[in-house]
């Protein structure tokens, strides 16, 4: 889970604090009660979450570990810059498993334990092709093909430019090899809660999504790895 309580740069809609730390909280336990597998917070910003009564039980649990990580000096370039950031420094210097699944800390995905049990590629990661978009609120890769492909592709991400990580994974994907060992995730991810970046609710119109949901379907069947279809 990716985590920045104290938003530590530019273009970030939902910055209130004690906001943010309640979508964190929620996320939190909604995950712990969903699985057995380990759970890192990975917290970027200078807030002090170490005298949080909350956050204290949380670490009771065996399975869940908080790690604060430096924010990137540079603050102009956009969340997404800063959040693969801190990614990369946790596949480099502390993650022991093989199999990393990322999921924007205060999302809750609701059939998170149902998309983890049927990830099969090296990379699985909803892209747009009309968009040129690569999701990024979940997503899974194998930790060997994320220190090949994705460590220090954030250093390309600048959101005053309108150069999102997205956008940079998109095109790096979809244009290296690594296209062939990608795979549309195997269902549509039920998202709950509030976009940082355009304040608005992340829950999507049922009938788009039974849309959607047919053709990934499809698409998965026949090898696509895009969406064509866009709403």
């Amino acid at each position: 889970m990716t985590a920045t309580i104290e938003p530590n740069t530019v273009l970030v809609t939902r910055s209130d604090v004690n906001e943010r730390l309640n979508d964190y909280k929620k996320a939190v336990r909604f995950y712990l009660d969903k699985t057995h597998l380990p759970v890192y917070f990975l917290e970027n910003s200078s807030f002090d979450i170490d005298g949080d009564n909350d956050f204290k039980q949380f670490l009771e649990r065996p399975n869940f570990k908080v790690l604060r990580f430096p924010t990137h000096t540079d603050q102009t370039r956009g969340k997404g810059f800063q959040e693969f950031y801190t990614i990369d420094r946790f596949v480099a210097g502390h993650m022991k498993e093989d199999f990393l699944v990322k999921v924007t800390g205060r999302y809750i995905v609701r059939n998170f334990s149902s998309l983890v049990s049927q990830l099969s590629a090296d990379v699985n990661i909803d892209l747009h092709r009309k968009m040129k978009v690569a999701i990024t609120g979940f997503f899974g890769v194998s930790k060997s093909t994320y220190s090949e492909h994705f460590a220090g592709l954030y250093t390309r991400a600048n959101d005053g430019e309108g150069r999102y990580i997205e956008h940079v994974l998109y095109d790096y994907i979809t244009g290296t090899d690594l296209i062939n060992r990608t795979a549309l995730l195997p269902e549509n991810p039920e998202y709950r809660g509030v976009s940082g970046s355009y304040g608005q609710s992340l829950h999507r119109n049922k009938y788009k999504m039974m849309v959607r949901g047919v053709e990934r379907k499809l698409s998965r069947s026949l090898g696509i790895k895009k969406f064509l279809i866009e709403y």
